[in-house]
């Protein structure tokens, strides 16, 4: 990641923003006019501009305004502007003065990141104006990843540099793909969250949770909550699945580890919880329920029951 002074003394930004910032949209269009300038997206949009006989079909550099075209067509909300008349006026995709939503942004990451692809060797061709040739094929790059094509390696770290550099808080994974770091005091918990509870429905449960609470969208993260939910109730019969009651009260005592305070405060915690996923719309949806009045109380609810059940499965050696 980026090893400017700031971030090196811990004074970069707090990465809680869930939009983009018009900084982030200046870099994120700045790279990819390096991208387009460097041949990087010259193998999915080619421009033909030797006129060589031996190098006619060679790609001479990027066809911006095919690009700009592919972009216009795949995310029209970077392309068009609609007004309060309801005309739609026209502008280029790439304008780095023309702010979009955070929503197609996303999407215009995750295109150039499925079109982009480093020339494997560039040749400097002096006939009838010095050009380059660029030939491509299967490359990794050492510097960025050992893992992906160097072209996208390379967006995923500048991408995400630009994101910690603006406190951004989202994350270009490792499937080359934005996802959402979801907020600050949940990411260590979620990212460090593999159960091993020898109940491969249980385990379904909460790591389809886990991958639907670092959604974009709200409905995916209501889904989380309430595939959350549904682990909780099953998790307490882990013990004895002919008794919930009892096979509750024997996971609480393991997992208190002797101290009888820590086991009354997982007790009350589990009952508390209980009531929640009754009285909101997470377990039961009839219409006396009470859905959750924002996304951050959304938030809030799942990362505190996420919290205590994984205490209870490190606590009871069902954390891998």
């Amino acid at each position: 990641m980026t090893n400017l002074y700031s971030t090196r003394e811990g004074l970069g930004p707090r990465r809680d923003r869930e939009t983009i910032t018009f900084a982030a949209w200046q870099g994120i269009t700045a790279l990819i006019d390096q991208w387009a300038n460097n041949g990087s997206l010259a193998g999915q949009f080619p421009l033909y501009e030797c006129s060589d006989d031996r190098g006619r079909n060679t790609i001479t550099g990027t066809d911006r305004q095919l690009l700009l075209r592919a972009i216009a067509g795949h995310i029209p909300e970077l392309a068009v502007d609609r007004q309060s008349d309801g005309l739609e006026m026209v502008r280029s995709p790439l304008d780095p003065y023309s702010l979009p939503d955070t929503a197609p942004v996303l999407d215009l990451i995750e295109f150039i990141a499925r079109h982009i692809e480093k020339p494997t060797y560039t040749e400097v061709h002096p006939w009838n104006g010095t050009h380059n040739h660029y030939t491509f094929g299967d490359g990794l790059d050492p510097f960025f990843d050992r893992k992906l094509p160097a072209g996208k390696a390379e967006l995923r770290v500048r991408v995400n540099e630009i994101f910690e550099r603006n406190g951004i808080a989202y994350t270009v994974n490792d499937g080359v793909q934005v996802q959402r770091l979801g907020p600050v005091e949940a990411r260590s918990l979620v990212s460090e969250f593999r159960p091993s509870t020898g109940d491969a429905t249980l385990d379904g449960l909460l790591e389809d949770a886990m991958v639907r609470f670092l959604s974009r969208r709200p409905a995916d993260r209501q889904d989380a909550l309430e595939k959350l939910w549904d682990a909780f109730e099953r998790l307490k019969t882990l013990e004895d699945p002919a008794d919930k009651a009892a096979s509750a009260t024997k996971l609480l005592g393991d997992a208190a580890l002797g101290s009888d305070p820590f086991g009354d405060l997982l007790t009350d915690e589990f009952r508390l919880l209980t009531r929640v996923g009754n009285n909101f719309t997470i377990r039961h949806h009839e219409m006396v329920k009470t859905p959750p009045p924002s996304d951050d109380a959304r938030d809030y609810l799942f990362v505190r029951l996420a919290s205590v059940i994984a205490v209870v499965l490190r606590h009871t050696g069902r954390m891998a």
